[in-house]
């Protein structure tokens, strides 16, 4: 499979050893903020009482020193309050390439699951003030629009009476949820090509396509290190008829298997789709999903203050690891993690609510894994237990 191993997409952030600050609202740096959470959750376990002395919380420095040699907490929260319960655990044990759906909902049935699912899809004013095309496009509109794609090429997807055509041989049923993602390289003036695409059933976990997609245009840049993708191994696929035709191509194979009736699923969606010219009603996007629980602007209108990415969310919510390799992202590895991401944060409504409650307050660092932002459900920690 394409790009087993996985390099995230954002900078690092480089800060030096010795140094720590704090703002009113970003609270200590994070090595800071975590050491200061366990102390405290140790602290309410071994005490059992309501009230504490806050000043038996705070860990020691020594500015003279380094900040790991500085700081002396206690290395483990006991284990009532780090044990995860079977549902975690289950999450915890994925496997990151897995294909064969063992990780959809623990905790609803299908149709309880599904009808979440179209609970949370956004209106059309959203997806625009994200970047989505939601309407066809005059080709005039073309020469002002950045992507690869011209706009009165965008189609919508075709309309929910592709489910009747079942019984015919070569047409497939539509599915109800579908979750997609694309690895792209850069075409001139730095546009970007899908040149890899993968879909996955959001109910069942089947994988529907994992293909290489043939970029049929000039490359100037493969982006290896985040899509994985070489000229060697695109050529390969393309000679072994493993690639398909280009983004019309791409765009046919997942028509295959969805409708207008089928919700769309990925994460910063908006990119899958303008290098597919797709126009698609129903869609579910875990950035958009996530940092609406953190903002909730009372307009639609209104972009969100910052996003989180992927690697981030399959941390903190599934306590699972991803795109740390050097030989790029894995569309496979990438689709599953945010079927996993969307399935939790339906299942598990709380612990979306309190990590939203943290990083809206500037605290999002302090619930950085599953085990840690379980405590904190568990012993009702509180934003203002930090101010």
């Amino acid at each position: 499979m394409l790009g087993k191993y996985i390099l995230e997409d954002e900078p690092a952030v480089q800060k030096s050893e010795n140094a720590w600050t704090y703002n009113p609202r970003q609270g200590l740096g994070s090595r800071l903020k975590k050491n200061f959470l366990k102390l405290f959750l140790a602290k309410i376990v071994s005490c059992k009482v309501q009230r504490f002395d806050y000043d038996d919380f705070i860990p020691t420095f020594n500015m003279e020193s380094s900040s790991s040699a500085a700081m002396t907490p206690e290395s483990n929260i006991p284990s009532s309050v780090s044990s995860i319960d079977t549902l975690s655990s289950e999450i915890s044990k994925l496997s990151l390439e897995e294909k064969n759906g063992q990780s959809t909902s623990k905790a609803l049935n299908q149709e309880d699951l599904l009808k979440r699912l179209q609970a949370k899809c956004h209106s059309p004013a959203r997806l625009r003030t994200e970047g989505l095309v939601t309407t066809p496009r005059p080709k005039s509109d073309s020469p002002q629009w950045k992507g690869i794609i011209r706009l009165d090429l965008f189609k919508r997807t075709l309309g929910g009476h592709n489910r009747r055509h079942q019984g015919k041989p070569g047409n497939r049923t539509a599915r109800d949820a579908v979750v997609i993602d694309c690895e792209m390289v850069q075409a001139e003036k730095g546009r970007q090509v899908i040149a890899y695409l993968a879909a996955v059933d959001f109910l069942t976990g089947e994988v529907l396509v994992d293909s290489y997609v043939n970029p049929q245009r000039k490359i100037f840049n493969w982006c290896t290190r985040y899509s994985g993708i070489t000229f060697r191994a695109m050529k390969k696929a393309i000679a072994n008829g493993d690639a398909l035709r280009g983004w019309m191509g791409a765009r046919r194979a997942l028509w295959d298997y969805i409708d207008s009736d089928t919700v769309l699923i990925g994460h910063d969606i908006k990119n899958d789709l303008n290098c597919l010219g797709m126009i698609h009603p129903k869609i579910v996007d875990s950035t958009i999903l996530t940092a609406e629980a953190v903002f909730r602007p009372r307009w639609e209108t209104q972009r969100f203050r910052r996003t989180w990415s992927l690697k981030t969310l399959s941390r903190v919510f599934l306590d699972r690891s991803i795109q740390d390799g050097s030989k790029g992202h894995s569309a496979l590895q990438d689709a599953v993690a945010t079927k996993d991401i969307v399935i939790f944060c339906l299942e598990q409504p709380e612990y979306l609510k309190k990590w939203a409650e943290f990083a809206k307050g500037g605290w999002e660092d302090i619930p950085d894994d599953f085990e840690t932002l379980k405590s904190i459900v568990e012993d009702g920690i509180q934003v203002s237990d930090y101010l």
